[in-house]
Parts: C-alpha cells; structure tokens; sequence
C-alpha cells in the first residue's frame, strides 16, 4: 500500500450487470456496488430508506476470474479496497466516478449462502543456481530452497 491511500471495506448488492474486458495489465471485471441504509421507525413500527452510496467496482486478475465466476447481479457482498476519485470530460462536460479497486470480494453471508470452493494456485517453478536444480516454492527439504539443512547454533 502507498503512503495515503484510501482503503475502505462497502456492504451491498451487486446492482448491475458484470462488464468484462482484457487490457494490457490484464483481466479486469468491473460492476456497480450500491449500499443502502435502512433505520427502523420505533414511532411508525416500519422500517425506512436512508442514505445510499453507489460506488463502481474494480477486480483485477485472478480476482476478476472468481468474481466473473461467482457473483451476479443482486448478489449481496462485502468488498474491500482502495477508494479513489476518475475525474473525465463526456461530451464537454467534466465527470467523476467514486471507483473501489477490489483487493477482496465475498458474499455478505447474513444474506445468503454459498459453498466455497478453493481455486488452483499458480505454480511458479524456482531455480536454484547453487544446486542447478528446480523446485516448487514450498516444495521439497530447506536444501531444495537453498536454505541450510540445520538452524545456525546461535552462541
């Protein structure tokens, strides 16, 4: 994170469509997030609408694959990420969009329910130049990964 950003956590709804696209910096999946209060009226017995907050959603990579997998318009969830301002001109005029660019996208599971399931994680083969062989990260003794066998006896 950078000195100055804004990380926020938003619960709400998906409220519209997901849109889709690849860039040069890869996959990336956007859709708006509209969050709505509401306070119950002990004088009236009901409950009312407060103030709302709609804000656009960006998931980059990996994240946009799991969000264009498993969430659809209306599904409720909880979005963590930095919050910043796009400022654009349309048609002469100047424009601004409040933009969430997700680190974290879940299901609000006080609404609804689901079953997870565990993606396959990338496996990066690493070279070991001193042993002139490879492994995985993770895989194999501490000499796979060029660490020493036995900790340093500390005096």
């Amino acid at each position: 994170m950078a000195i100055g950003e804004t990380v926020v956590t938003v619960v709400g709804n998906v409220s519209s469509e997901l849109a889709d696209r690849d860039t040069h910096s890869g996959r990336v999946v956007g859709f708006w997030l509209r969050s709505n209060e509401r306070r119950y009226d002990k004088d009236a017995g009901e409950w009312r609408n407060g103030r709302s907050l709609a804000v656009r959603v960006s998931c980059w990579r990996r994240l946009a694959d799991n969000v264009a997998t498993s969430l659809s318009k209306g599904d409720p969830v909880v979005v963590t990420g930095r919050l910043h301002t796009n400022e654009f001109v349309t048609d002469g005029r100047s424009r601004s969009v409040t933009e969430l660019e997700a680190q974290a996208v879940g299901p609000n599971l006080a609404w609804c329910t689901t079953t997870v399931e565990r993606g396959a994680r990338d496996v990066k083969t690493v070279f070991d130049s001193t042993s002139a062989t490879s492994s995985s990260p993770g895989q194999g003794g501490p000499a796979a990964r060029g660490l020493p066998s036995e900790p340093a006896a500390v005096a």
